[in-house]
Parts: C-alpha cells; structure tokens; sequence
C-alpha cells in the first residue's frame, strides 16, 4: 500500500502569526499516521505570508477530506488551498 503526499497551502488568520505556530497547529491535529513531511514559507505581499507544507498520509478512501476538513479548523489558518495530491510508493525500485 503506498501513501499521499497532500501539498496545501495556509494562510494565517492575521500577518502577524508565526509561521511555524500555522504548521505546529496543523500538525497537532493530523489524524494518525498523517505527518508534516517539509514546510516552506512563501512571501505574498506588505508582511504576509503563506506556509506551503506537505502533508504524507495513507492511501485510505476518504484522508484527503479527513485532513482538508483538520487543516479548515486548525486555530491559527485563516484559509488554506489544495495545490496538489500525488500517490509515493511506499516501494524503491530494484536497482
């Protein structure tokens, strides 16, 4: 079975947010063995900024509405986006 990795990006609730409190907000509220793989913060303009994170997850019906439905009510996320969703094999080829 392999897994997702769920590429989405936050916006705070206000320009004065931490970025890393966006992500350590998110990231306490992932259903179980969902994890934040890397996180990087993207200016937008006059102070604020938005935190692109990806998000690895089992491939499970249903997870990308379980985590877009925790990123919506994450305390700290103002809005957020779903840029993008690709299968990652759980498996490396032979070489």
């Amino acid at each position: 079975m392999g897994s997702y990795v769920i590429r989405l990006k936050l916006l705070p609730q206000d320009t004065t947010t931490d970025p890393q409190k966006i992500v350590d907000s998110v990231s306490g509220l992932l259903p179980k063995p969902a994890q934040i793989r890397s996180q990087k913060v993207e200016p937008i303009a006059f102070g604020l900024s938005a935190v692109i994170v990806d998000i690895v997850a089992p491939e499970e019906e249903g997870v990308i509405d379980k985590i877009e439905e925790v990123v919506s009510k994450a305390p700290l996320v103002g809005q957020y986006e779903l840029i993008g969703v690709s299968r990652m094999s759980s498996r490396l080829p032979p070489q």
